[in-house]
């Protein structure tokens, strides 16, 4: 079997578990400084992982199920760039045609956006002004609306990843705690170890 393989460098914008098979993945998407965007699933979330980070991932495409499909293989975190954060917005219309344009408010100042990423479009359905938490980053092309999700979907995700970080931590500490006490043993059992 030829495995297709590459790594996609850009910001993490979304998260959604996934339940397919009674297995769970979760369903990330990454958009590069460049604008593009991949959607990309992992078996596993790593460590130090949260919304707005930027990352490297390799990928390899998968076409198990008849479809390609991006799986994670590998997921390295940078630590020194500064993330993006998500702000409560509010988009009060979004003008569709050849290029489609946001507008709305963050952070008390007015933003009119070019979107060109169906991920964003599909979620600007609804009446308007439409309150969100949206996620902007920069990119080659100036400010971006790189993801957008209703308050409680936030809340939720934000959640979700505060769980998994917990259990990240207890199992730091339990390893470390294991290690700690398997040493005293074999001490005990030869003091000259």
């Amino acid at each position: 079997m030829d495995k297709e393989s590459y790594e996609v460098y850009g910001y993490i914008v979304s998260f959604e578990p996934v339940l397919k098979k009674n297995i769970i993945n979760y369903r990330v998407r990454v958009i590069s400084p460049g604008v593009r965007s991949w959607v990309i699933y992992m078996r596993e979330v790593p460590r130090r992982f949260k919304l707005g980070v930027f990352a490297r991932v390799k990928v390899v495409v998968s076409r198990q199920t008849g479809e390609e499909k991006l799986v994670a293989e590998e997921v390295e975190i940078f630590e020194n760039t500064k993330p993006y954060e998500f702000v409560e917005s509010i988009i009060e219309e979004i003008s569709r045609g050849v290029v489609n344009v946001v507008s709305g408010w963050r952070m008390d100042r007015y933003f009119s956006l070019p979107v060109t990423d169906e991920e964003v479009l599909k979620r600007l359905i609804g009446g308007f002004p439409l309150k969100a938490m949206c996620l902007f980053v920069e990119t080659g092309r100036g400010l971006s609306l790189a993801s957008i999700m209703s308050s409680k979907e936030y809340w939720v995700v934000s959640r979700m990843l505060e769980l998994l970080k917990m259990i990240e931590e207890y199992e730091e500490e339990s390893d470390r705690y294991s290690q700690e006490e398997l040493s005293n043993i074999i001490h005990s059992i030869n003091p000259q170890s």
